[in-house]
């Protein structure tokens, strides 16, 4: 231990002084008071080295521990930082996944709402043509039915004419009769016909509203 001191260190001196007044106590060439003296300076200059050494040991474990410390907190500063830029990374990912997830049902709406119109324009398309099929059958049976009045009262007037004609001649009864139920018959038909194109008036009508 002592061979690893160097000669000026403060404890090396202080027991050179020491072994160097004891050794003149001892030769008689010191006088006492000043041996006193001598002695109480070295044991000052020990204690105030010792106060200072304590307080170097001292400072270098507050140092040390202060190392410690701030070993400590950039650790934890580094971890704090690794966690942010994980929950960055997170987050942007995540947001990136709601835009994505935003665009699909945007994307999706908007299929929908074209096949919704297609299928609206095909829907009024299918029922313009039946519009169109069913006004073309009522005109259809509109000329029919003005062709077979028109038969009818040609007929009925051919007739009522023979039988005056016949009347006039004194026809037999058998045949007038004959020729009477001939004209109910064909009034008969005449206001069918109206009726059925009454019929086929107002389904148009009906089918007009609905659209």
């Amino acid at each position: 231990m002592w061979a690893s001191l160097s000669l000026d260190h403060p404890f090396v001196k202080e027991n050179q002084a020491l072994r160097l007044i004891e050794m003149k106590e001892e030769n008689g060439n010191v006088p006492k008071t000043e041996q006193a003296g001598s002695l109480r300076r070295l044991r000052d200059t020990g204690k105030s080295n010792l106060k200072e050494k304590k307080a170097n040991s001292r400072l270098k474990q507050i140092e040390k521990e202060y190392t410690q410390k701030l070993a400590k907190s950039s650790q934890i500063i580094a971890e704090l930082q690794t966690t942010i830029s994980s929950l960055k990374e997170e987050n942007s990912q995540q947001q990136l996944a709601a835009e994505r997830r935003l665009q699909d049902v945007r994307q999706k709406f908007e299929d929908e709402k074209k096949q919704l119109i297609r299928d609206n324009d095909q829907a009024i398309k299918i029922l313009q043509d039946e519009l169109e099929n069913r006004s073309n059958q009522v005109r259809c049976a509109e000329k029919k039915l003005q062709h077979k009045e028109l038969e009818s009262q040609e007929q009925i007037t051919y007739i009522r004419q023979e039988y005056e004609t016949k009347l006039k001649g004194l026809m037999p009864a058998s045949l007038r009769q004959e020729l009477e139920d001939t004209i109910s018959s064909l009034k008969s038909q005449v206001n069918f016909l109206q009726k059925r194109a009454s019929i086929l008036q107002e389904e148009l009508t009906t089918y007009q509203g609905r659209r």
